[in-house]
């Protein structure tokens, strides 16, 4: 590969420095194959990049530094856009602060999205992987760039989303294992885990994601901009004009077979999980892939792990696509490789709210306050609601970025202290002003019991059900109060864990269940969620938005979905139990045989010791 060759051709240049020094630190001096041999200003220009290999041409936009001076070298990072998105024409804020103080950028058309050829296979390790390796290939003859004592490029990147699992893909494909610096945001480290939990179909966004690429106006909606019918039209026309979709029929058929099956093939599973993270974290193999109307990968890329990455990791806890144990866990993957890893997180994410909370109304009104007796008798399961801001409390995550790539790229000491004064503790987001820090995430921890004496309603109950106030619903035990905040109030961070059983009532035993499950008999699925009411108020809030699915009888232990609250004095926590929620509008039980089961056991939850917290309300 290229670097290598530039790694032997300058090896002379520097008798010291290890292969994680930034060379020329901080002063724009240092290595580099490519001097620059006149000053002048920057330049931004479009470049479209043939990658041999896949046979794609990838488009990107390069964005030089504003001034280019003789003699002098400069990092380069690159940025990617979110899923149905395309690269950025002129600098965005972020991009020209960094074009400013002396950074190459480059965005990239992601393949299939923008101008880039190909279709999207979200992020597959053999055909967007390929074509990322060729567009850092083609950057290493940047003028000026700047390189380590071993002859690497100095390169870091950032992107949220599908811009944070190119970060992650580029970092396990290329065989030179060139990109050292990352700053991915609300990124999946299991997709898998992200669309298809406990083998349930996460129907409301599988929907969503299917139309995301082929129509960019609900990108503009899910990031809250306001609706623009030219865009609409030009995506549609768009699609006339390539005669197809954006998409590889692989998507399609996953998506949509397993909307109507109610569950994900082996195909489907065998084929998120080659494109995540956790394949190189893992290290299993690839399964195999069989599609009746697309290609398989050609699965040639070994899950070898990752280089010591020093990487900033931010998620969202209000996330319901890519949760926070996403972050966590691809946190703990490279902190496991011994880089310098942080994880912050934030009230932001995926959101797609669609929830009485949400309602417009002029300033000083109170719609959720002004309905509250009448949660007594009709819950509203909405989406979600609202997100806030990415910071984590007062801490400004853009800003934390930028001085992410000045210590690791640019050589500046203490810039990431400066920025971010927590040192390497986690910084855990409660609300849009309130975080905290700890050490280390707390898994599981003070356990309740759960009350088995009544069923709960599956199926077209379920549904039913779901809507049922909370009055009705807490004499049903599907909302049960589990623990009442003492004076001072509590702190409620971490990942709940379950030990629950699943179990048929009224004499109905397993060995009855005959029928396959894809008929629906015996396939019970429950809808399991933290609850918090105020003191004083009758509503339960769904704690982020956060619930964990469960299917089928018997057994079901492990982590639930990670959540952040603060509770005041009095307020109260509950288990919620949903038999129907939007979140899975389609995918909920189809087990018309059995409409009501039994759920027993326990669930700890993460409440956190006063001491197990570094530091309060930043």
């Amino acid at each position: 590969m290229r670097g290598a060759l530039v790694g032997a051709a300058i090896l002379f240049l520097s008798a010291c420095g290890s292969s994680d020094e930034v060379a020329g630190s901080g002063g724009g001096g240092g290595l580099t194959t490519n001097p620059v041999v006149e000053s002048r200003a920057g330049e931004v220009y479009r470049q479209e990049v043939p990658v041999e290999k896949t046979g794609d041409t990838m488009v990107i936009q390069v964005m030089e530094p504003t001034q280019l001076e003789k003699g002098r070298t400069y990092p380069l990072v690159l940025q990617g856009h979110g899923y149905g998105g395309s690269r950025n024409i002129e600098p965005s804020g972020f991009q020209q602060r960094l074009r400013d103080a002396g950074y190459y950028v480059i965005s990239i058309d992601e393949r299939g999205n923008g101008e880039s050829s190909g279709k999207v296979r979200v992020m597959s390790p053999d055909f967007e992987g390929q074509d990322l390796v060729g567009i850092l290939d083609w950057a290493e003859d940047l003028e000026g760039l700047r390189r380590h004592g071993d002859g690497r490029m100095v390169v870091g990147s950032y992107g949220g989303s599908y811009g944070g699992m190119y970060q992650f893909l580029l970092a396990g494909t290329d065989p030179e294992q060139r990109l050292r610096v990352i700053a991915p945001d609300i990124t999946p480290h299991d997709l898998v885990y992200s669309l298809n939990p406990n083998n349930v179909v996460k129907s409301g966004w599988g929907l969503l994601l299917t139309s995301a690429p082929e129509l960019p106006l609900l990108g503009t909606l899910l990031g809250g901009g306001a609706p623009d019918p030219l865009v609409l039209l030009n995506s549609l026309l768009d699609i006339l004009e390539r005669g197809g979709t954006r998409q590889d029929n692989a998507i399609f058929e996953i998506l949509t077979g397993a909307v109507v099956s109610n569950s994900f093939s082996e195909s489907g599973n065998n084929f998120f999980k080659y494109h995540s993270v956790s394949y190189f974290c893992d290290g299993q193999p690839a399964g195999p892939q069989s599609f009746m109307l697309a290609q398989p990968d050609p699965l040639e890329v070994a899950p070898r792990p990752f280089a010591k990455i020093d990487a900033l990791i931010t998620q969202g806890f209000r996330d319901t696509l890519f949760n926070f144990n996403n972050g966590l866990e691809n946190y703990e993957c490279l902190k496991a490789r011994g880089g310098d890893v942080r994880l912050l997180t934030h009230e932001s994410g995926h959101i797609l709210p669609l929830s009485v909370s949400t309602v417009p109304l002029p300033p000083g009104s109170n719609l959720e306050a002004a309905l509250d007796p009448f949660y007594a008798a009709l819950t509203l399961p909405g989406f979600q609601d609202a997100g806030g801001a990415r910071s984590c409390g007062s801490l400004a995550l853009d800003d934390m970025q930028f001085a992410w790539f000045e210590e690791k790229l640019q050589g500046k000491r203490g810039a990431v202290d400066a920025a971010m004064p927590i040192g390497k503790d986690i910084c855990l987001s409660l609300a849009a002003d309130d975080a905290i820090t700890v050490r280390k995430v707390r898994r599981g921890g003070t356990s309740f019991e759960i009350d088995d004496s009544i069923p709960q309603f599956n199926s077209a109950l379920g549904v039913v059900g779901a809507v049922l106030g909370n009055g009705a619903r807490e004499a049903l035990l599907a909302t049960q109060p589990l623990y009442t905040a003492p004076a001072g109030g509590a702190v409620l961070a971490g990942i709940p864990t379950m030990s629950l059983n699943l179990a048929a009532p009224g004499g109905l035993g397993l060995d009855e269940c005959t029928l396959p499950l894809g008929i629906g008999a015996c396939d019970p699925i429950l809808f399991l969620g933290i609850g918090h009411r105020k003191a004083g108020s009758t509503r339960w809030d769904l704690v982020d938005d956060q619930l964990t699915p469960v299917r089928g009888f018997g057994e079901h232990a492990g982590e639930m979905t990670g959540i952040a609250e603060r509770l005041g004095e009095g307020d109260e926590l509950a288990l919620l139990i949903y038999g129907f929620h939007m979140q899975f509008p389609v995918t909920w039980s189809r087990d018309l045989l059995v409409p009501a089961l039994t759920v027993g056991g326990s669930v700890q939850l993460p409440l956190l010791d006063p001491s197990e917290i570094t530091r309060q309300g930043l």
